[in-house]
């Protein structure tokens, strides 16, 4: 387990937050997790670990599988079916997405610096035709991210990056 950890959402800027991220951070320095079912083939590298609220793990499984990318990460989750159950902090109506869930586990499993790509939690989720309204999390990031994780986690867009502040080449190297 590497000190760093990328999380990656499924919103349309998650490419651009990857790119500007490699600016200040060799991306070979950091672990990778997934969150959500349409993140599954989205990156076409290594992930260690995928996130999810709804336990879509067949499907993220089998959407890796038929790209071709590495099986070998763990599903967390609030609930089984997941190789690791974590207490669920953030429910309705203060829910703070799976990219919260995602935090939660990142620093309960160690790490130090936490990255949010493609998790600005703003705007509507046009990929998979459920439009959700990203708007509706900021309740929970509010309530619950800046006492729970600190100056741990920061976030490259959006309403994230606003409350946790973006990542410096600083931060992330002391």
């Amino acid at each position: 387990m590497k000190e760093k950890i990328v999380i990656m959402g499924i919103a349309p800027c998650l490419e651009e937050d990857l790119g500007n991220l490699s600016k200040l951070q060799d991306l070979k320095e950091v672990d990778f997790m997934a969150v959500g079912v349409d993140c599954s083939d989205r990156i076409l590298f290594d992930i260690q670990y995928a996130v999810s609220y709804h336990q879509e793990f067949e499907q993220f499984k089998a959407r890796r599988n038929k790209a071709g990318l590495n099986m070998d990460y763990m599903t967390h989750s609030h609930k089984a079916p997941a190789d690791y159950v974590w207490p669920l902090v953030a429910r309705s109506p203060f829910s703070g997405s799976s990219a919260f869930l995602g935090c939660q586990v990142a620093i309960g499993l160690g790490y130090k610096k936490v990255v949010l790509c493609g998790c600005p939690m703003q705007g509507k989720n046009l990929i998979n035709k459920r439009a959700t309204d990203y708007d509706k999390f900021q309740k929970g990031w509010v309530k619950f991210a800046p006492q729970m994780f600190g100056d741990k986690v920061k976030s490259m867009s959006g309403f994230t990056r606003d409350l946790m502040g973006s990542p410096t080449k600083e931060w992330l190297y002391e």
